[in-house]
């Protein structure tokens, strides 16, 4: 994940552009005409991901090389060095995205004037997996992933909190300790606005 988030970082600084020099779309600048995926494929951020991982696993020791090196290998970008300088970056967010670190993301915004839960839970479930929202079996890995993923879509989706494992995050932008909280990841929507 983070050669995958430096890759990111550098190629778009994590906008999905459906443009980019030639024909490069997306997270990573795929490039279409060098067989990535037809360009809807490669503005889809999980098949983006997905189709790096799979040219990421296909270098040999990629787990022990250096991050921008294997990072180069899969892109084969004209300078490989400047992957190097989001190394910090895209290992803290790796840390947090897949709880290795819990409490990792958190953001600040007004309250939400409009809740688009149907949508947040179709992108998880296309995102995370099948019935993902809905599990109450998880590790406190799989959790903290989970609720993670949660905080990072809230402002988009209109989220105000998030609760997990005796934790609560609100739109306010802080974390704090809850003993109502449930072990499994919920999260609260915004109130329509009233007509």
């Amino acid at each position: 994940m983070t050669v995958a988030i430096a890759t990111a970082l550098q190629e778009s600084k994590l906008h999905n552009y459906p443009f980019g020099d030639r024909d490069s779309l997306g997270l990573f600048q795929q490039r279409p005409s060098q067989g990535w995926g037809r360009p809807v494929q490669l503005l889809t951020p999980a098949y983006a991901a997905e189709a790096f991982y799979r040219h990421l696993a296909l270098v040999d020791g990629w787990e022990t090389l250096p991050v921008a090196e294997a990072a180069q290998a899969v892109q084969h970008s004209a300078d490989g060095s400047a992957y190097a300088q989001w190394e910090e970056d895209a290992r803290a967010l790796a840390r947090a995205l897949t709880g290795e670190v819990t409490h990792g993301m958190a953001c600040r915004y007004p309250t939400p004037t409009q809740a688009r839960g149907r949508a947040l839970t179709a992108l998880a479930e296309q995102e995370l997996g099948p019935g993902i929202l809905q599990r109450t079996d998880g590790t406190e890995a799989q959790d903290w992933t989970v609720a993670e993923w949660l905080v990072g879509h809230a402002y988009s989706y209109g989220l105000i909190s998030v609760s997990v494992r005796g934790q609560r995050w609100t739109n306010d932008g802080e974390w704090a300790q809850d003993e109502s909280a449930s072990i499994a990841p919920t999260y609260r929507l915004a109130r329509p606005r009233e007509k």
